[in-house]
Formats: structure tokens, sequence, C-alpha cells
């Protein structure tokens, strides 16, 4: 795979998606290794909200709807 750099020093990465982070290593030969970090296992910080009077819990990181429908298959 070939990227081009634009006027800002951006390169466009087709499999990456918005919020990945990469460990970059420029070797002697002038050749960038780019390897995908992984997200560290942290608490997220969840608070409770009251929106349109209903009350939610809105935590720091997005959680998709299969994640929603594992843990209401777990709730008893």
């Amino acid at each position: 795979m070939t990227v081009t750099t634009d006027e800002k020093k951006r390169v466009v990465i087709p499999s990456a998606r918005p919020g990945d982070r990469f460990d970059v290593q420029v070797t002697s030969e002038g050749k960038v290794v780019l390897t995908r970090l992984e997200l560290a296992d942290k608490a997220d910080n969840i608070r409770l909200v009251k929106k349109h009077g209903y009350t939610l819990a809105r935590g720091t990181r997005r959680i998709t709807q299969e994640q929603v429908r594992r843990a209401l298959d777990d709730f008893p």
C-alpha cells in the first residue's frame, strides 16, 4: 500500500479508525514503521445526568449496540 502526505504532513491510513493510536519508529534506512497500540483497560468515568426528564449514565468511552445487548441479556 502506498500513501501520500498532504501539505500539512498528514497521511490517511485506510484501515485506521478515528482515535486509533500508533507507535512510530523510524529506522536508520528511513523506513517508518507504525504499530497500532491497544487501549489500556482503565476505568470508565461514569456520571449520572438528567436529559429531557430521564436519568442517563454518561461515560468517557462510547459503547456499541452489541455491548448494550449483551449487558441486557445478562440482566436478571
